[in-house]
């Protein structure tokens, strides 16, 4: 019987481990924590590189280019992931691609102390730096876990990342005080560094029952031109995602656009107009804003996240944003002042960042490999910011053609958020097909009858169950125990259960006697549950 170690059990207070899975879950989770933390590094200062060189008109425009470039890179990585997927072992492409966006960067900040106008070209590598590096690590963790492993571990590795941004956006203001935009990308470079190195470790860490059971061999022939974009029109799931991700982005970029409106004319309004007072006021109004929105994305990623899983499944977990979305913009259409969109803002994307993400990357978990590396990198990049070029486009013909106000802007995305809606509860049912075609679920069932036990009063005696008491036969599944008096809810105080070791410790009062009925239940992820009862006797000379 494999023990649980230390980590795992200190894991196991957010979510349900398989004792082995740790080791991986932990490699992953700090991979995920410091991608997160040089990317938030790198994102707070790209706010006020931008804005001090224009508006926020030219931020959604500038935004927009990335869609475009991003469309020459699909057809290069359908090639590469071609290549990387005849060599052993599957961390080579998000290594190799890790590798470059390091060398890049390093170059950005040679080419700032040059005196070089880099604004608008970092905001753009910047972009495609976050959609691919993250689209690549969540594959790379998808091609790694089967589905219902995935399903487990997923929130604790979104809640490592929730944690990284939280801190890179609690730090960078304080970091670029101290060293510069040179000296933040500098540190993101070195940070990057380990991701890169445990790349090559974790796939060898994840135990046999928990790995992907969806590997195919590589293709002979050679990919032709437009495969990203064919292997997302091949598969219904798949385009529906892409439409989803579309629409997502659209109502999100439109709403940082509102939010950026706001901020930029306050900075240059109310404060005056002087420069440095308008960047030194947008610097430090991002770095409060993204540690908020990452404080409260990485509580529900922690503490929520799992258990909405747990409770109403991925398929109703991906209802709750767009219901948000409406919340809010129409609470912003009520009363269109910063610190309503403020507010709106941060509760929208700290359940963007958290659940949203987290269920889009397990929607992957079903797919076939070339699905999880390919789709997903073509949703993830260029359906992605195909959204911002709808929204550039838009931002261009509303503001500056039609003369569209806020509220105008607000109404267009309560609209999309009712689209949104519609295409979130097609994406589920799709899902769940996807599902059941790849892993039925089966309720776990008793191997190992509970006998009844007979302790003394007054003294301390244990009980510690087999594992094999219940059996979940389905691959990558965990089970959850829980203990009742029959009929009843809590066991009396001095009987003490550790649910994750399946052990009970008794310690009966002196001098007493009495007899329990006693009801252990086994809970797999998706709900199913058995149960066995045993009945407990104690007293005096009991033994």
């Amino acid at each position: 019987m494999q023990l649980y170690t230390r980590t795992e059990r200190f894991l196991s207070l957010f979510t349900t481990l398989r004792a082995g899975e740790g080791q991986a879950a932990f490699r992953l989770c700090l991979q995920a924590f410091v991608i997160m933390l040089a990317y938030y590094l790198l994102k707070v200062i790209r706010e006020p590189l931008i804005l001090a060189d224009g508006s926020a008109e030219l931020k959604a425009y500038t935004t927009a280019m990335q869609a475009v470039i991003l469309m020459a890179i699909v057809p290069v990585f359908a090639r590469l992931y071609q290549g990387a997927s005849s060599r052993e072992g599957k961390h080579h492409l998000l290594r190799n691609t890790l590798l470059f966006f390091l060398v890049n960067l390093l170059a950005f900040a040679l080419a700032y102390q040059q005196g070089w106008r880099i604004a608008i070209a970092f905001y753009v590598w910047l972009g495609i730096f976050s959609v691919m590096v993250l689209a690549l690590f969540w594959a790379f963790a998808a091609d790694l876990f089967n589905l219902k492993s995935g399903q487990r571990i997923f929130p604790l590795v979104a809640a490592a990342s929730a944690l990284g941004a939280l801190l890179g956006s609690g730090v960078a203001s304080w970091l670029f005080l101290k060293v510069g935009y040179a000296g933040v990308m500098y540190c993101a470079a070195l940070l990057l560094i380990i991701p890169w190195w445990l790349s090559s470790w974790t796939e060898s860490t994840v135990p046999v029952d928990s790995k992907s059971n969806v590997n195919a061999p590589p293709d002979a022939q050679r990919y032709p031109l437009l495969e990203g974009f064919q292997v997302v029109w091949r598969s219904r799931y798949l385009t529906l995602i892409a439409g989803f991700v579309i629409l997502l982005n659209l109502i999100n970029t439109n709403g940082e656009y509102i939010l950026a409106t706001f901020v930029t004319e306050h900075a240059h309004g109310a404060l005056g107009g002087a420069k440095e007072s308008a960047d030194a006021y947008i610097a430090q109004f991002y770095s409060r804003y993204l540690f908020l929105t990452t404080s409260l994305s990485f509580l529900i990623q922690l503490f929520l996240v799992s258990r909405i899983y747990d409770r109403i499944g991925i398929e109703k977990a991906l209802y709750i944003l767009p219901v948000l979305m409406l919340l809010n913009y129409g609470l912003i259409a009520l009363f269109p002042i910063l610190l309503v969109a403020r507010f709106a803002l941060i509760a929208e994307n700290s359940v963007y960042y958290s659940l949203q993400t987290t269920t889009r990357h397990a929607l992957f978990l079903p797919v076939s490999r070339k699905e999880k590396y390919i789709g997903k990198h073509t949703i993830d990049t260029f359906f992605f910011r195909l959204g911002d070029v709808f929204s550039g486009g838009f931002v261009y013909i509303a503001s500056a053609l039609v003369g569209l106000g806020i509220v105008g802007f607000v109404l267009i995305n309560i609209a999309l958020a009712l689209v949104l809606f519609r295409a979130s509860i097609a994406i589920g049912r799709e899902h769940k097909v996807a599902a059941a075609a790849t892993l039925s679920n089966k309720p776990p069932v008793l191997s190992l009858p509970l006998k009844d036990v007979l302790i003394p009063s007054g003294k301390r005696s244990h009980l510690q169950l087999h594992a094999d008491t219940f059996v979940d036969t389905d691959i990558g599944d965990a089970l959850k125990y829980q203990a009742h008096i029959f009929y009843a809810s809590r066991l009396p105080t001095w009987i003490k259960f550790d649910a994750l070791h399946r052990r009970f410790d008794f310690y009966p009062p002196r001098n007493a006697n009495g007899r329990l009925r006693i009801r252990v239940v086994a809970r797999d992820f998706e709900g199913l549950e058995a149960e066995e009862c045993f009945t407990l006797t104690w007293g005096e000379n009991r033994a």
